[in-house]
């Protein structure tokens, strides 16, 4: 072997290694600016009022009806603040954030509003509808609570 060909061998390699470095470190990046932009979202107030009603009107299934009955306003933001969990459980499964990430920034918000109030809202949806709507919500938030974040009940 000459040394042109040793040579037009090492300079493929190591451009083959610098594009897997960068490849690398642009996925980091991207999941950065997602949880990022998600966390954004999230902090959003229409999301932090949904957050409230949910946590302050209700406390059971009949609730979680009543209030679709009766304030479709209030239902929709709650459905909102919980869709937008929904979706960050599904991240955090399928790996596009780091679960450790989304649970320390969000943890005890997802226990807290999951807990006594969320799952009932979730039952109330997956009742009148026959499926679940907010899988990933339930996913995130147990995870929170199996992780000691929130409030002992």
């Amino acid at each position: 072997m000459d040394w042109i060909a040793l040579g037009s061998m090492l300079a493929a390699a190591s451009a083959f290694t610098l594009s897997i470095i960068a490849l690398l470190v642009s996925r980091k990046q991207e999941k950065r600016i997602l949880f990022l932009s998600l966390n954004e979202r999230l902090m959003q107030p229409e999301l932090q009022e949904g957050r409230t009603l949910l946590r302050e009107s209700i406390e059971s299934t009949s609730d979680a009806e009543n209030v679709y009955a009766l304030n479709k306003n209030q239902h929709w933001s709650i459905s909102r603040a919980v869709a937008m969990f929904d979706l960050l459980g599904l991240y955090v499964k399928h790996g596009y954030i780091k679960k450790d990430l989304a649970l320390e920034e969000w943890g005890k918000t997802l226990t807290l509003s999951y807990e006594g109030h969320g799952e009932h809202f979730v039952r109330a949806r997956e009742e009148a509808l026959g499926w679940s709507p907010y899988p990933h919500f339930k996913y995130i938030a147990e995870m929170a609570r199996r992780e000691g974040l929130g409030h002992p009940r």
